[in-house]
């Protein structure tokens, strides 16, 4: 995140890194005497970021997780509930930090959080800290600010130096372009979208999958006069452009599982039994394939779907209980109750500790024969 402050108007930049195409931007109108406020994230509705109508500005960051003792004596909230109340409710920094002096923030032990208002005064959260901070050119990102190594923690981020080292010999001229060519600077393969919050101004200029030559700017006073609504962003782009050309292989109804068969046959082409068994267990796609099905399942909410999602990934990692447990969740949502419990059973054939497997197969017990009572 960039934020940058020049003769008076304040630009903060931001690079969303995630696994996931499905972004969307919705719009939530003044309530009373609450802010208007247009939200970043993606489909299960999470702010990842914000703007409300007075120019206040949110992001998050994930961080080196890191103890927090909890604030005995302060409220407890959700963090979505704290995060719409302070972007309702507050229009500076100084109102955000006070609030949230009264709120427990030791669950924030893996991140962090960063809130900009119009006069490019900023706050820094962190589960034992809240830092006033002022300077004109400012980045933060997946560091904790206030940790004693921050200095060695923030050399470790290659694209967080790229974006130091460009502001060293680039000079500011507070403008979106220069803001967007930091954010450039700083993106990986894996940045979805790219904000640039006009603070003063009140807009929003999105770019997509780090392709910083098509963008759409929001203009929030005129998305709020039409009332809740929302997009998907890759919905507001060219069907040609980089970001849409991957949000339509990633969600292909009729080939669900096909994103991820792609990235196994391409890892995977040429190798030997070794590399391949080596590349299971370092990539990650154990994990990936379990976070798409689910997407699949409980946020788009196409069963069908998740359960090619998880068969694909069972036959991938045939010893990985998780994934079977998945698998089953899957077979139950969609009312198969043989293969949920031909599944769970293979889940705790691989882990007999799985109390979640075990519950469930209570369950689809007690569902069968509330079933077989009907009838």
């Amino acid at each position: 995140m960039f934020k940058m402050t020049h003769k008076g108007k304040t630009i903060v930049g931001n690079n969303e890194d995630w696994v996931s195409p499905n972004a969307e931007i919705w719009f939530e109108p003044k309530i009373q005497d609450q802010y208007g406020v247009a939200y970043v994230g993606f489909i299960n509705r999470f702010p990842q970021g914000a703007m409300n109508e007075a120019g206040l500005v949110f992001d998050g960051f994930a961080t080196p997780e890191i103890p927090v003792p909890k604030q005995e004596g302060k409220i407890q909230k959700p963090v979505r509930d704290i995060v719409h109340y302070v972007m309702g409710n507050f229009s500076t920094v100084q109102q955000v930090k006070e609030y949230l002096s009264t709120i427990d923030m030791s669950f924030l032990t893996s991140s962090v959080m960063m809130f900009v208002d119009k006069t490019g005064a900023y706050l820094l959260v962190e589960g034992g800290a809240l830092v006033l901070g002022n300077q004109e050119y400012y980045i933060q990102s997946n560091f904790n600010p206030t940790k004693n190594t921050v200095e060695e923690d923030k050399k470790k981020l290659d694209y967080y130096m790229k974006g130091v080292n460009f502001l060293k010999t680039n000079q500011p001229n507070g403008t979106p372009a220069f803001c967007s060519s930091v954010m450039d600077q700083m993106h990986v393969k894996d940045t979805q979208y790219t904000n640039i919050y006009n603070l003063n101004k009140g807009t929003i200029q999105l770019f997509l999958h780090h392709d910083f030559s098509n963008s759409v700017e929001i203009n929030l006073e005129k998305e709020l006069e039409k009332g809740v609504h929302s997009y998907m962003m890759a919905d507001l782009f060219p069907a040609s452009s980089e970001g849409v050309i991957f949000y339509k292989k990633y969600n292909d109804a009729d080939n669900p599982e096909g994103y991820l068969k792609d990235i196994w046959a391409k890892e995977t082409a040429g190798k030997t039994k070794e590399e391949i068994e080596k590349y299971k267990s370092t990539s990650g796609l154990a994990w990936l394939s379990n976070y798409i099905g689910y997407e699949w399942m409980r946020d788009k909410k196409q069963v069908p779907a998740a359960v090619k999602i998880f068969t694909f990934a069972t036959e991938i990692y045939p010893e990985n209980a998780n994934l079977f447990d998945s698998l089953g969740e899957a077979y139950w949502n969609a009312k198969d109750y043989k293969s949920a419990i031909v599944n769970y059973g293979k889940s705790l054939s691989l882990n007999p500790e799985n109390l979640d497997a075990i519950d469930r197969l209570v369950k689809i017990k007690q569902e069968v024969e509330k079933a077989g009572n009907k009838n």
